[in-house]
């Protein structure tokens, strides 16, 4: 089976140390037979304004698992991730494993992300994938430390078993967005 993993820059800010954790994670999968596409916010021509392309969503639509990579911005996501999750139909992110990489300034930020990210994946009726990866950025500046490869390699790892045990696989009962017709 192809198992395809789409991972999602979320942050409107060039690619440093979060891109590097998602690097490094996405090099792991590929390792263990996952198709990886990354997505990312595109700028528009006035050099002013993040959107996501349709493209995006369809990746995100057709991947058997996902993995967010998000700053924390004022305690919580940062609004073009928002605005990602937004766009996307319930069917998209059903019963698929998401797993959460997460850098912020200070350890006690941890929090702000993953509540925000958990209530909307249960909007969703997605799998989140206990538990998240925070990685506060002082730590990642000479690099990414061994316990922080360790926790990208079991996060990972634990997407990839979801994802292989539940392919084809509705887990009900379904979220209340697709009940009421969102």
């Amino acid at each position: 089976m192809d198992l395809k993993l789409v991972t999602i820059y979320g942050s409107p800010t060039p690619p440093g140390r979060l891109a590097s954790v998602l690097t490094v994670a996405e090099k792991y999968a590929i390792t263990k037979g996952a198709q990886v596409q990354r997505i990312a916010p595109s700028l528009d021509n006035s050099g002013k304004f993040f959107y996501w392309e349709e493209e995006s969503l369809r990746l995100i639509e057709e991947a058997n698992s996902i993995l967010i990579a998000s700053p924390v911005l004022r305690g919580s996501i940062p609004a073009i991730l928002k605005e990602l999750l937004d766009l996307l139909p319930v069917r998209s992110l059903r019963s698929k494993p998401v797993g959460l990489f997460v850098v912020g300034n200070v350890a006690e930020h941890y929090l702000g992300v993953e509540r925000h990210i958990t209530d909307i994946l249960s909007w969703f009726g997605a799998l989140y994938v206990p538990a998240t990866c925070y990685f506060t950025a002082p730590s990642l500046n000479d690099g990414i430390p061994a316990r922080n490869m360790s926790q990208i390699v079991q996060l990972v790892n634990s997407a990839l078993i979801l994802s292989r045990s539940l392919t084809d696989i509705q887990l009900g009962p379904p979220p209340l967005a697709e009940v009421h017709g969102r």
